[in-house]
């Protein structure tokens, strides 16, 4: 850029050596000598540039995931959001209320260890929510029944197992 977008001056950039990149929502993420600074010489606004966003948040959640002791509640937030997960999504998720998961992230309740390891769990697996329904997941939740054994058929095919035809999931035996 050599045209500032708010005034129409000119732009010197810089590489920043250790730029703290708190737009993530984290407050401790340093990142060394990879972003590129942009700021007008007559109005002093700043552009800031970061090269595979998508990559660099990926490798955030796998620094978050490893950490130990709990996860703190900017920490929950952003895993949360990597998922791609309303905080009613996640509620569904963890069988718990939107409130709670409010309270997680606003540091007013602490997250229980099983919500923690799944947390971490589902971020360690990268599975996209596409993949599966957050609403079947608040029905086992809210499923209060004796537990039945699934009947599941599968067969062998050129790329590997997969379901049968006709009905993938059969309940009883």
């Amino acid at each position: 850029m050599t045209q500032c977008l708010a005034c129409g001056g000119s732009t010197k950039t810089r590489r920043e050596k250790h730029y703290r990149y708190t737009e993530c929502g984290l407050p401790n993420v340093i990142i060394e000598d990879a972003v590129r600074v942009t700021t007008c010489e007559r109005c002093g606004e700043t552009y800031t540039s970061l090269p595979a966003i998508e990559p660099l948040h990926r490798q955030i959640a796998a620094a978050v995931i490893r950490k130990k002791g709990r996860l703190a509640p900017a920490e929950i937030r952003f895993l949360r959001k990597w998922l791609g997960w309303s905080g009613a999504d996640f509620a569904k998720c963890t069988g718990t209320k939107p409130e709670t998961v409010s309270r997680w992230e606003n540091g007013k309740a602490l997250m229980g260890p099983q919500a923690d390891r799944l947390l971490r769990v589902l971020v360690a697996k990268e599975t996209p929510v596409m993949e599966y329904s957050v609403d079947v997941l608040a029905q086992v939740a809210a499923d209060d029944g004796p537990a039945t054994p699934v009947r599941v058929e599968l067969e062998k095919g050129p790329k590997g197992w997969k379901f049968r035809r006709g009905p993938a999931l059969v309940t009883g035996t």
